[in-house]
């Protein structure tokens, strides 16, 4: 009961900020969140067809409409889980659910069409919210400067290097430069805006939202603008109001007479932007550090625990300065099914813990979600604590619960520590301490990315569905060992589930060897 009472204590914040965590919470942070979109799509697919049955003036749009969505959502409902792994046809499906049934909710306010307007707004809680579509573009974002992906490619599908059966359309590219806008990321801004322009096709979602390739070339050049190339901006400029089907655009005029003003008053040179190297990490998650990983050796582990001498756990030795190794063939896939069904409909935004604040709080730097379970909830759970025994030879009462995650679009973990680095007083280790070790369940392959990176010693570790990783995150006078900073990389495609657990200091003085020296 009294470690009960401490991991209230541990989690009281985390389950006092709850509320607050919900309404950050994201669609877009679990593949297990995301395939219900294509199921909501589905549904609102079929009420507007309900609906363009009542609107004969309005059927040939209705059905275009109906025409384009289906065919993207019959492709995603023969594989879901696969479908929105890809990280280009989730940004388009949040976007499409976002963006284009708010413009057709007002088209759709008509005299007629009563019943499906009422069906659409039954379902407008399921739809993603703004904030969903700003994690889907942080997502893809990231994604691009992490791994050096490409718009131009992004946009054909070509995903760090390898074709895939998806595409964005002029639409999303538009979308996401006008939100990179927004953020002020202009050089960004420009490669999808520029994107959106050269792939322009007039259609009848593009009617739908009022945009025009005039539009898209007007923001595109004050993306220019804002990047400090007159010229090219002013180019975009005289062609846009050269166009036959152009209309009279006095602010348009007024702003082409400004900038060439200021060309021939200041004779503005272009400005060049560098590009920064990438860091540690970046080159960890690209897979620069699988050749320089040194593998000390592969044992069959016999002496951790007296079970070992008749069930052996192959073991891989990756570092000894931090301790890190890799176990092979610890979860079954039963278990691993199993710890699936348990969490997915449980699962909540994954927070971290702030000191100063005292609670756990939701973070750029993670993006998944996840949901927690007693040593003892059922059978697997219980089996998994006695197999982490067997593995690292801890002593686990006082320990924290195991914590099954998803991540979804474009989901990783910045670089951290595990062990929290604060006084002993203070109220999350007092009882039971640090993070002594860390052991963390890969429970599904994962196509590309999502990597566990360590840039202090150059190693990476890539899922691999059965495997565990475990690694100590204090030295032997229990003090944080920095050399174990790391990071989760961001999946590209992939669903990525791992299960953790954090084993506290405490109770390990009868497990460990006295420090010596």
């Amino acid at each position: 009961m009294l470690f009960v009472g401490f991991f209230l204590l541990l989690l009281g914040a985390d389950f006092g900020a709850s509320q607050n965590a919900q309404n950050f919470d994201s669609l877009t942070t679990s593949i297990a969140g995301l395939e219900q979109l294509i199921e909501t799509e589905a549904y609102l697919i079929q009420n507007l067809e309900n609906y363009a049955k009542e609107l004969e003036e309005k059927l040939l749009v209705i059905r275009s409409l109906i025409t384009n969505l289906r065919a993207e959502n019959d492709k995603a409902q023969k594989n879901t889980g696969y479908y929105v792994s890809i990280p280009t046809n989730v940004l388009s499906l949040v976007r499409r659910l976002q963006k284009d049934w708010t413009y057709l909710d007002i088209f759709m306010k008509e005299s007629v069409g009563q019943e499906q307007t009422k069906a659409l707004h039954e379902y407008w809680s399921n739809l993603p919210t703004e904030n969903d579509w700003g994690e889907a573009v942080n997502a893809i974002s990231r994604l691009q400067d992490t791994y050096e992906l490409k718009t131009e490619d992004l946009i054909k599908g070509i995903i760090n290097g390898k074709q895939y059966d998806t595409k964005l359309s002029a639409l999303d590219c538009y979308a996401m430069g006008f939100e990179l806008f927004g953020r002020k990321e202009y050089i960004s801004a420009g490669f999808w805006l520029y994107s959106a322009i050269s792939m322009y096709e007039e259609n009848a979602l593009l009617r739908l939202h009022d945009l025009s390739r005039e539009k898209i070339m007007e923001l595109y050049a004050e993306t220019l603008l804002k990047q400090s190339r007159y010229q090219d901006a002013l180019t975009m400029m005289n062609v846009v109001l050269s166009l036959p089907s152009s209309k009279p655009n006095s602010e348009l005029q007024r702003r082409k007479n400004a900038v060439e003003l200021h060309i021939k008053t200041n004779d503005p040179q272009p400005v060049t932007h560098t590009k920064n190297p990438p860091t540690g990490y970046q080159l960890g998650c690209r897979g620069a550090f699988s050749n320089q990983l040194s593998k000390l050796y592969c044992v069959y582990n016999t002496t951790t625990t007296a079970f070992l001498k008749l069930a052996p756990l192959k073991m891989e030795i990756l570092s000894l300065d931090p301790y890190l190794v890799i176990f092979h063939d610890v979860m079954s896939d039963e278990e691993i099914a199993t710890l699936q069904r348990m969490a997915q409909p449980v699962l909540r935004r994954a927070t971290v813990y702030s000191e100063e604040r005292k609670l756990s709080e939701v973070v750029a730097g993670r993006t998944s979600k996840f949901a927690w379970f007693y040593d003892g909830t059922n059978e697997v759970t219980a089996r998994v604590n006695k197999r982490i025994e067997d593995m690292t030879g801890f002593e686990l009462e006082g320990s924290e619960m195991l914590q099954v995650m998803n991540y979804g679009l474009g989901g990783h973990y910045a670089t951290h520590y595990d062990f929290f680095n604060v006084s002993m007083t203070a109220d999350i280790v007092a009882m039971q301490g640090d993070r002594k070790a860390t052991v963390l369940f890969y429970m599904t392959d994962v196509e590309q990315g999502g990597a566990t990176v360590f840039p202090n010693i150059k190693t990476a570790v890539f899922p691999k569905k059965g495997t565990a990783v475990v690694w100590y995150n204090l030295n032997n006078r229990f003090e944080g060992d920095y050399k174990t900073l790391h990071a989760g990389c961001p999946v590209i495609v992939g669903s990525k589930w791992v299960t953790n657990k954090w084993i506290r200091e405490r109770n390990q003085m009868f497990r460990l060897p006295c420090y010596k020296g």
